[in-house]
């Protein structure tokens, strides 16, 4: 039971995660090598993260609408310039690999998961398991693996799902930063249930408040995707809710409205997923849902919100 629940000594999750994440980034270096004929991207474009081109990560399994879901300005065989080598073409089904979508529409739904292992490129990966192997085996051990592993990818599902509904059209993201920010909403609900346990919680909450702050400010720059951030963080507090162990000496009134925040908890979850994966695959063009939200992504110069 305490395997399940926690604490446990080890954060297994965390670690062959993130070992298989440090897989998944050799794999995009070699397949970037032997598609491009280089380890990283230089030309046409230079990766600042130090990485593969974008059309390799997007045949790799980067989350890209054009891959998951018909839209009015991409179809199949809608050709891209500057593929996988300079001045050459490739179609929109060809560079989403994985077989194509057989004959039928695009259909690769699996983006909303796969993304998660994938990184830029080695600072993108480096930058991520700072936190991965710090806060998050910390919240593995306090958790336990299986409450850890449902906050950590639902947080980093749902960024995906909101950035599929709220990114424009010809954007790619992956990354585990979704599931990261999740972890970071969880401590707010952290540090409320221990509230009178913790020596300075309003202290606690301001650093909190200070470091998403900072983090969301940061995700405005050019090639992050701050619409993954703030999914995760907006799942990790209503998982924080149903997940967040119960203090030990908490009374039967307490107890009951837990279960009683946890069952409101489960029931904002079930909903925020199906509102927009619904939104996501039957609207004409989810990135026109809201248009003007492309902001909270981005800084409104030298064109950044084209990008």
């Amino acid at each position: 039971m305490r395997l399940l629940l926690g604490p446990v000594r080890r954060p297994w999750f965390s670690w062959l995660s993130g070992l298989a994440m440090l897989i998944v980034l050799i794999v995009e270096l070699i397949k970037n090598s032997q598609m491009t004929g280089s380890v990283i991207s230089t030309s046409p474009t230079f990766n600042p993260m130090i990485g593969p081109s974008f059309p390799v990560l997007i045949n790799m399994g980067a989350r890209f609408t054009p891959c998951m879901r018909t839209i009015p300005e991409y179809s199949p065989t809608t050709p891209f310039s500057n593929c996988f080598h300079e001045a050459e073409q490739c179609t929109v089904e060809e560079m989403c690999g994985f077989g194509g979508f057989g004959g039928v529409e695009p259909n690769q739904s699996f983006r909303f998961i796969v993304p998660i292992f994938l990184h830029a490129g080695i600072v993108h990966f480096i930058m991520n398991m700072l936190c991965h192997l710090r806060l998050g085996a910390d919240l593995e051990c306090i958790l336990g693996a299986p409450r850890y592993i449902l906050l950590y990818m639902s947080s980093g599902i749902w960024g995906f799902v909101l950035s599929s509904i709220m990114s424009q059209t010809n954007t790619a993201s992956m990354g585990c930063s979704g599931a990261l920010f999740g972890l970071i909403g969880y401590m707010f609900i952290d540090v409320i249930v221990n509230w009178k346990d913790i020596s300075n919680p309003v202290r606690e909450l301001v650093k909190l408040l200070i470091v998403t702050i900072i983090s969301l400010i940061l995700g405005l720059l050019p090639g992050l995707d701050n619409f993954c951030h703030l999914g995760g963080f907006v799942i990790g507090i209503v998982m924080g809710a149903f997940v967040a162990p119960m203090r030990s000496n908490m009374t039967k009134k307490g107890k009951m409205i837990t279960w009683g925040i946890r069952a409101v908890a489960s029931v904002i979850l079930i909903i925020l997923f199906a509102v927009t994966i619904d939104a996501f695959y039957k609207s004409p063009d989810p990135s026109q849902i809201c248009p003007g939200c492309k902001y909270l992504s981005c800084l409104p110069v030298n064109n950044w919100c084209d990008m």
